[in-house]
């Protein structure tokens, strides 16, 4: 009897994908991709040592560690502290990106604080539901995105602190604000 083969790959980006929807932030494909090929390296050495990688459900929820965990590298850089100019450079980089893909960029108080205005599917923000949305970059964190208002959920963005990383913030603000994501992103 032939033992079938498992795509651990695909197993692992299905795994990681679904831990990002309960999760409390989102996730820039590069990040998916970044803990889909992590969450394949630790079920492959389990199997090393005789573990299927569908033993490893019952005793830990692996894919949300290791998104975790990946995840961590770009939401908490204490130890990495950003100039102003590549602050502002990162920022410079999100407007781009985000007027390319069709976003209404509004003038604003900070340079690391980038107003996008609502779209008709906006998730509801703020008192009256009808507040815009604020991404940040900051120079000792990564990427944040909330309402503008007073009180708002702050939620963070598992994302590069680069060029390419800010074109994935991007898109993500663009689902958010079309209103693709299942629930209000901005709740959780």
């Amino acid at each position: 009897m032939t033992t079938p083969t498992i795509d651990f790959a695909g197993a692992a980006r299905t795994a990681v994908e679904k831990a990002a929807v309960s999760g409390r932030m989102l996730y820039a494909p590069s990040v998916l991709g970044e803990a889909a090929v992590l969450l394949t390296d630790l079920w492959a050495s389990g199997g090393r040592h005789g573990i299927e990688y569908t033993e490893w459900d019952g005793a830990v929820n692996l894919p949300s560690g290791v998104l975790e965990v990946v995840a961590e590298r770009y939401t908490r850089t204490l130890d990495t502290e950003r100039t102003g100019d590549e602050v502002t450079a990162l920022a410079e980089d999100l407007v781009a990106a985000l007027t390319e893909i069709g976003l209404t960029v509004l003038p604003g108080i900070r340079k690391h604080m980038i107003t996008v205005g609502r779209c008709p599917k906006t998730p509801p923000g703020g008192r009256r539901g009808d507040a815009n949305l604020i991404v940040a970059i900051y120079s000792n964190r990564g990427w944040t995105l909330s309402a503008n208002a007073d009180g708002a959920t702050v939620l963070n963005i598992a994302a590069p602190a680069t060029t390419t990383g800010a074109a994935e913030v991007a898109a993500l603000v663009r689902s958010v604000a079309h209103g693709d994501l299942v629930g209000n992103p901005l709740r959780r």
